[in-house]
């Protein structure tokens, strides 16, 4: 199952974060329900780019994810969580 959301996140600043922004497409592990990680691919909204210690609104695709508005997750790419969100709305649901 796909669930399409419009969310708001901010992406950490410090040793062990993303260095570098990242655009459209980006495809990093969520951390939606505690210690259950899914697949995912932001899509952002209002900007070329997002880098580390930026915070906006964007679009995800979340891949069997258990979801609703104002849900907290946290986006990994490894073991330290890189950033932080919650869900603003549901947007579409598909198998």
């Amino acid at each position: 199952m796909i669930i399409r959301v419009r969310a708001h996140i901010k992406l950490y600043i410090g040793a062990g974060k993303r260095r570098t922004p990242f655009t459209s497409g980006y495809r990093p592990l969520f951390d939606v329900l505690e210690d259950t990680k899914t697949s995912g691919m932001i899509t952002l909204l209002d900007r070329d780019d997002f880098g580390p210690g930026d915070e906006g609104v964007v679009e995800i695709k979340f891949i069997n994810a258990n979801c609703e508005e104002g849900t907290r997750f946290h986006i990994y790419e490894s073991v330290e969580p890189l950033g932080e969100g919650f869900v603003l709305e549901l947007l579409e649901t598909s198998s």
